[in-house]
């Protein structure tokens, strides 16, 4: 993929489009439940006041509220079982090396190794035993968002899913090649939209919660206009 077009006509979509689909997301967010912004805001407001990944996993508080921030997105409902605490935090450990080593990479960047880097993230997420789920990449990205806010989008069914035009059984039981996709088509949104501009109030917390929110923010169009242009 080049940084010039893709394989996928809702990201050039909202490549040509970002502020608006942003702040479409913004005026008609339906993320409400009690905890869902607070516990997100407090996760990743802990993230870098700690300053690195390495302190953040080392961290009880921090971790204590990654876990209510992932329960309250729905981590551990709808059919999926997340892990105690004590065996979550197990998991992130015995990853923490190689978590680490992506520290300070950012999806924006020109020199970013992306095949490389695509692969060291999903050995991680191959691995993080988290969820009792089968298909683990929600739950995953979920996480690692929190612990490398500037390198990983959250990902889900109800919105990225969609956004890419990928079938059930595809997001099901292909995906580590949806996650190859999508990180190389998020890394064509960053180049091209410099989401770091957006940061600031209400869900926009990172440059990748920025990107996360201009695709549910598309979505949510679409589903409202039936696909009619803008």
């Amino acid at each position: 993929m080049s940084e010039k077009s893709s394989k996928y006509p809702s990201v050039e979509r909202l490549v040509k489009n970002f502020p608006f689909f942003l702040k479409y997301y913004t005026e008609h967010c339906l993320f409400t439940k009690p905890g869902q912004l607070e516990h997100h805001r407090n996760t990743i407001q802990q993230r870098f006041q700690l300053g690195s990944a390495k302190a953040a996993l080392k961290d009880d508080l921090f971790l204590k509220s990654l876990y209510k921030t992932l329960q309250a997105w729905g981590i551990g409902s709808r059919g999926s079982k997340i892990k105690s605490f004590d065996n979550f935090v197990i998991s992130l450990n015995e990853l923490a090396p190689e978590i680490c080593m992506l520290d300070g990479l950012n999806l924006d960047k020109k020199d970013l190794e992306i095949n490389y880097v695509i692969q060291k993230i999903w050995n991680i997420m191959n691995r993080m035993q988290i969820v009792d789920n089968i298909a683990t990449l929600v739950p995953c990205s979920k996480t690692l968002h929190h612990i490398l806010p500037d390198l990983i989008v959250p990902m889900d069914r109800e919105y990225t899913q969609v956004f890419f035009g990928w079938q059930n059984p595809q997001f099901q039981y292909g995906q580590e090649n949806c996650f190859y996709e999508a990180f190389k088509a998020f890394v064509h949104i960053s180049r091209n939209v410099k989401p770091s501009q957006y940061v600031g109030d209400g869900w926009n917390t990172s440059l990748t919660k920025v990107i996360d929110n201009g695709v549910v923010g598309l979505v949510l169009y679409l589903k409202s206009k039936l696909n009619q242009e803008i």
